[in-house]
């Protein structure tokens, strides 16, 4: 991923001693009624929401360009292509584009997942550190030249880092989910490549994935901060100006082959603990059972220790230490997970267990005081995460680039305490089949007797 940038400890200058300021200490932010939508000239989609209090501007700009758009023989590509953006352009190097943000006191970082990639910029407000700091996110989006030398290492980083993490029986299981829920669809994909793959990719194809995805009408911009819509306006027109406009219509994924049957791949590995995962498909960003399955999964194993696995595994059995679930929701529908370590002793009895309690809660759901609480849990967190600009920003963008309606945020609330006990249930009885899983167990090897899952 793009490096966050450096330097804060050696920043010099009253732009960065203020930007430190800022940083360091918390501060909840007012959110005006500004908060306006359009498309530029050039047909990037821009949000723009006016959040005073504190002199500084967040900005993302984020594009269709995520790990799925790889090339089936060229994973990793995106990747290395958007961690490269800021390691040089035609005008600076990557020493140079350190230093610049540094005396302006920005900070910059990457946004990497299956769908997209993209670059945030974090600026003071006032003019001079905001207009530079824009101009130079400009010419990293439009003018990479991605270095040979800097590919070359940042693949051997890659190459490292890829061996580290295939002895983690966690990756392993991660990855193995993954491939085997998504089959030859582009979600297979963990975004980081094969060694292979990693050591295939030339400038060439980075230089070619830049001119065939980051373009204008590929663009999403939002923006948060202490400024009036005008400037926003123009702020959108200068990040867009150097991007070439391309086609309007956006590269579409294939659609994803739901599995049909039980799946169960056992890989032994010499880890402590064994590492089991459960998975199927869930569901897109938009979906109508997005607020209703999501609650289940609060309810189920997302909530911690307040959890139901939580609470059979770990409280009554004292088999794990923690469990969870979570749904992944993307364009296109993203997986559901379940995950947890055990003893290797026990790895097959923990997950009959598992499933059972699975099974159960997919057969009858949850009770009414279960959801209440959940519900409750959901506006008071949600409440919480929007008191800054950075929190705004990242809900913002999500809103903006999987076209969720403008008002997501104002509504969550209200649509949270509309959803219902029955919603819910028809949910997870529509959606949760155990007929349809994967099942991942890393560590031990096969069982004599078959759990009764």
């Amino acid at each position: 991923m793009l490096n966050v940038m450096k330097g804060l400890r050696n920043l010099t200058g009253s732009y960065s001693r203020i930007l430190v300021i800022f940083v360091c200490c918390y501060s909840s932010v007012t959110h005006s009624q500004v908060r306006e939508q359009w498309v530029t000239d050039s047909g990037s989609k821009v949000i723009f929401i006016q959040s005073l209090g504190l002199p500084m501007v967040d900005v993302s700009v984020d594009f269709f360009a995520g790990a799925a758009f790889d090339p089936a023989d060229k994973q990793g590509l995106a990747r290395l292509t958007m961690q490269l953006l800021d390691k040089g352009t035609h005008q600076y190097d990557e020493f140079a584009i350190a230093e610049r943000l540094a005396t302006n006191g920005s900070q910059m970082s990457g946004n990497f997942d299956l769908d997209r990639s993209g670059v945030s910029l974090r600026s003071l407000s006032y003019d001079e550190p905001l207009t530079d700091s824009i101009s130079l996110l400009s010419e990293i989006l439009s003018n990479p030249v991605f270095p040979a030398e800097v590919l070359n290492r940042e693949k051997e980083v890659s190459i490292i880092s890829l061996r580290e993490r295939n002895t983690r029986p966690s990756s392993i299981a991660a990855k193995l989910m993954s491939e085997a829920l998504f089959g030859e669809h582009p979600y297979r994909s963990t975004g980081i490549g094969t060694e292979e793959t990693i050591e295939s990719l030339a400038r060439s194809d980075l230089v070619g994935f830049h001119q065939r995805f980051y373009r204008a009408s590929n663009a999403v911009i939002t923006i948060v901060g202490d400024l009036d819509e005008e400037r926003a306006r123009t702020i959108a027109e200068n990040i867009t100006n150097g991007l070439p406009k391309g086609s309007i219509e956006r590269e579409q994924l294939p659609d994803i082959m739901a599995i049909t049957e039980v799946q169960e791949l056992i890989i032994p590995h010499d880890s402590a603990q064994a590492h089991i995962r459960i998975g199927m498909v869930g569901f897109r960003r938009g979906d109508p059972d997005h607020l209703p399955l999501v609650l289940a999964n609060q309810i189920l194993g997302g909530g911690g220790m307040t959890s139901i696995l939580y609470d059979e595994l770990r409280e009554r059995r004292g088999m794990t230490y923690g469990v969870g679930s979570y749904f992944n929701p993307l364009k296109d529908p993203g997986a559901f997970v379940v995950a947890f370590q055990t003893r290797k002793d026990q790895a097959w009895e923990a997950l009959d267990v598992t499933l059972n309690i699975l099974r159960k809660f997919v057969e009858s759901g949850p009770d009414a005081e279960q959801v209440e609480r959940a519900k409750k849990y959901f506006v008071g967190a949600f409440a919480l995460n929007v008191d800054s600009n950075g929190e705004l920003l990242d809900y913002y963008s999500t809103i903006n680039f999987y076209d969720l309606p403008l008002d997501y945020i104002d509504s969550f609330s209200s649509r949270v305490e509309a959803v219902t006990l029955n919603q819910i249930r028809d949910a997870i009885s529509r959606r949760m089949s155990l007929d349809k899983v994967v099942r991942i167990i890393v560590g031990p090897e096969k069982p004599l007797t078959e759990p009764n899952g």
